[in-house]
């Protein structure tokens, strides 16, 4: 099992054993990496309600106070379309009433939503573990401007330039190429594009994705803070969670 600390700060040079994730359409080595909370197609259950992805699960978090306002912003990331569409307009949407104290338990919450995605889908535990486990896995954020950016990915600027400028360059060299041929070799081709610079940030979904992954290679439970996230009172559709 390695040893990975949530929470810190982590420096990874550029090298073919880091691969970064950050769209569904990634793919890396092979492996279509559709490793963010956003992916769909990894449905699973939990407290007597079906989670179409885990976005929405974290993101009922910052809204879990026991209150009928609380309850309705919960309801309402449900009814968005895919966790994409909750994030990006219900976040915008609902910003000024997130729980003040979220912070203090926000790590905890993601490697518990996570794993229940992790145990609920079957799909999602093979994905993980046709893993290599040499990999270190990192969350791409370079280009994400929120304030969360560098707590859950780690930025490249490096990379990422050298990538745009492969991009360029494909799209001159390929200008018959269909829009979908093109955009799938650009995804293969500039994912390729791995020895340049370095990683910077928390890398706390990375951190957590290997996490899972160490822990159902191994038939193990992740080590979750059960007792501060009890501490929290988490409200979830109207019930209390007491995991």
């Amino acid at each position: 099992m390695r040893n990975i600390i949530l929470g810190q700060v982590e420096t990874y040079t550029a090298t073919p054993n880091v691969w970064s994730f950050k769209k569904v359409e990634d793919i890396v080595n092979g492996f279509n990496l559709r490793l963010t909370n956003m992916a769909g197609g990894f449905p699973f259950e939990f407290n007597d309600t079906t989670w179409k992805d885990s976005e929405r699960l974290y993101l009922c978090g910052e809204y879990s106070n026991d209150t009928d306002r609380h309850r309705q912003i919960q309801q309402a990331l449900l009814d968005y379309t895919s966790g994409y569409a909750a994030k990006r307009f219900g976040k915008a949407r609902y910003r000024k009433e997130v729980r003040e104290d979220f912070p203090s338990f926000r790590l905890q919450w993601m490697l518990f939503c996570v794993w229940q995605k992790c145990k609920g889908n079957s799909d999602f535990r093979e994905l993980l573990l046709s893993i290599p486990e040499y990999v270190t896995l990192v969350e791409n954020t370079t280009t994400d401007k929120w304030e969360s950016a560098t707590i859950w990915g780690c930025k490249n600027p490096e990379l990422h330039n050298q990538r745009v400028n492969l991009e360029k360059a494909l799209t001159t060299q390929h200008q018959g190429m269909n829009r979908k041929e093109l955009d799938n070799l650009i995804n293969i081709e500039t994912n390729k594009v791995c020895e340049v610079g370095e990683w910077k940030g928390q890398n706390n979904i990375g951190k957590i994705l290997m996490i899972c992954r160490d822990c159902i290679a191994e038939g193990m439970e992740p080590t979750i803070d059960y007792e501060l996230l009890r501490s929290a009172n988490i409200h979830l559709l109207g019930q209390k969670l007491t995991f």
